[in-house]
């Protein structure tokens, strides 16, 4: 039997921790002085989902959006819009929708959310090296070399240039029921 739709607050359980998991990432950048300190420190998280749930369907084009859903992760996470993207992979043009965290007050929601619903892929070492990016940024620590040095090593930790994994979050793996 299908279910109806969920009209839980995203903020009452882990469904947007998967969602995260399966398509968001963690992002930090910034361009270094010549005395080698950072500016322009850029630090979000980003979740994107083509525009179609679903390419040939018989659906109306309301129900095969998934401008909805960005739309409710949007409003949870207190993020001005829902951009729209055009991505170009060699014959084939998808589009798609794309909600960033790019405001302190969006970040700290996140933070927040995760540290009540973890991730469990090394998505949660990325998660934790971008909150200390995120927090030496709202600290202003980037404008000492020591704060520039620390933003350059945990950028360098993330994502695709992770070495080292540790999955000893996996130790208090939640089990809704």
């Amino acid at each position: 039997m299908k279910r109806g739709l969920d009209s839980t607050s995203l903020g009452s359980n882990p469904w947007l921790d998967g969602f995260i998991e399966a398509d968001g990432h963690f992002y930090c950048s910034f361009d270094l002085n010549p005395q080698c300190i950072a500016n322009t420190v850029k630090c979000y998280m980003a979740i994107s989902q083509k525009n179609l749930y679903k390419a040939n369907s018989d659906l109306s084009q309301k129900d095969n959006s998934n401008l909805f859903i960005m739309e409710k992760i949007q409003e949870f996470l207190d993020v001005k819009n829902v951009n729209q993207i055009k991505r170009i992979r060699g014959d084939f043009t998808e589009l798609a929708y794309s909600v960033r965290t790019t405001r302190k007050s969006s970040c700290q929601i996140l933070i927040n959310y995760l540290n009540a619903y973890p991730l469990f892929s090394s998505k949660y070492q990325d998660f934790l090296d971008w909150s200390k990016a995120h927090h030496i940024r709202i600290d202003k620590k980037y404008k000492t070399l020591e704060g520039s040095s620390e933003l350059l090593f945990l950028k360098n930790s993330m994502n695709t240039k992770r070495t080292q994994f540790n999955w000893d979050s996996l130790n208090s793996f939640y089990c809704l029921m």
